[in-house]
């Protein structure tokens, strides 16, 4: 595999068209920390060269949001590029300290956080007791169901009120490996990719539905590549709520309207396609404000992949300053993926940015009493 990435990295041109469109080159304005730099650090790495400080800091510092790949003349897969040189980094035990932990939590305890198994139970509302099959299995992923149970609440009482036969995993989830993908660890994430999709088929559901793009994309694009075509098919939560509204299962208030700026997550819009359904979703409920930069163009939060634990400032950066487009532009609240929502909800409240939050989290707030 390394071979025909290093192939396919070394048609580079350097024609540069790729350097102002990465997320890190908008949030520094430094050429070293765009997409072209991070090709030609990982061609200096395949070739056996040795990498400078800054090589290696440019190759961290990457999302793998796709956001650069439409740029460029060559289609070169630039993510791509990243992930295999990342591999080879770990083959050299050259990797921050922060991407062994990670990782290590992600094998050993099922979650970026390290977080007790129990923890996944905080999200499940009272007195819902999930069955051991359905028709729908409801995956929140890490970010909703531990760090932000709240979210993944709200999707299941609305799935709740809409009499929707489904189940979730509570304890026996496990997160998607989508951090072990982004960094190259391609084995470990082929054990995840079995491991979860046998225990998805189990509950005898036919549609997973995720609250996370990411968890999303790799359960719908990577893990069949990884193992095998599962039994079930995968949406996002926004085309089922999408699909709930347009059926009226669920009545929403319209006297409840707000301005909702609408910042599509990077899997989701890039690697899934979904633009329309998330943006029929807001229009529901209020009125949808767009941000310059949105669709496929969309500008990533700046934090997965292991730049958020590594870089907090550059992170922090493209979170202020999407926030304060949203500020700009009179935004009275903010919804993105959960990931975005838990990265970029950490910025200083003195800032007034507005309140982030998620589909579900509107749509509940809307229903009908």
């Amino acid at each position: 595999m390394l071979e025909n990435v290093a192939e396919v990295a070394s048609t580079c041109t350097l024609c540069g068209a790729c350097i102002e469109v990465c997320p890190f080159f908008k949030a520094t304005n430094n050429p070293k920390y765009g997409a072209m730099a991070k090709v030609e650090a990982a061609i200096s790495l395949f070739e056996g060269k040795d990498l400078k400080e800054e090589d290696l800091k440019t190759l961290y510092l990457c999302t793998r949001c796709d956001g650069c790949h439409s740029s460029c003349p060559m289609e070169i897969p630039i993510s791509v590029v990243v992930q295999a040189a990342r591999g080879e980094l770990r083959k050299r035990n050259m990797v921050p300290e922060k991407y062994k932990t990670i990782a290590e939590a992600i094998i050993k305890m099922g979650s970026p956080m390290a977080a007790a198994p129990e923890k996944r139970i905080a999200c499940i509302p009272e007195g819902f007791k999930p069955p051991e099959k359905a028709k729908y299995l409801y995956v929140p992923g890490c970010w909703s169901g531990i760090k932000l149970p709240e979210t993944a609440k709200a999707t299941m009482e609305i799935l709740i009120k809409a009499g929707i036969d489904f189940t979730t995993l509570g304890e026996r989830e496990w997160c998607c490996g989508l951090f072990l993908i982004d960094t190259g660890m391609i084995d470990e994430a082929k054990k995840l990719a079995e491991k979860n999709t046998v225990l998805f088929e189990s509950t005898g559901a036919r549609t997973v539905v995720t609250e996370c793009p990411s968890c999303y994309d790799v359960f719908k694009n990577v893990y069949p590549a990884l193992f095998r075509k599962p039994e079930y098919e995968v949406v996002h939560i926004s085309e089922l709520l999408d699909q709930l509204i347009r059926e009226g299962k669920v009545s929403l208030d319209a006297s409840k309207s707000k301005r909702i700026i609408y910042k599509d997550p990077c899997p989701l819009a890039r690697r899934g396609g979904i633009l329309q359904p998330p943006r029929n979703v807001v229009k529901s409920v209020g009125e949808l404000i767009e941000y310059k930069e949105g669709g496929k163009d969309a500008v990533c939060c700046g934090a997965p992949a292991g730049v958020k634990p590594l870089y907090p400032d550059i992170a922090n950066r493209l979170a202020e300053m999407l926030m304060g487009e949203a500020k700009e532009k009179g935004a009275e609240v903010c919804v993105g993926c959960v990931f975005c929502m838990y990265h970029m909800g950490g910025l200083p409240k003195e800032a007034g940015f507005p309140p982030l939050k998620t589909l579900s989290q509107l749509v509940l707030e809307s229903l009908n009493k």
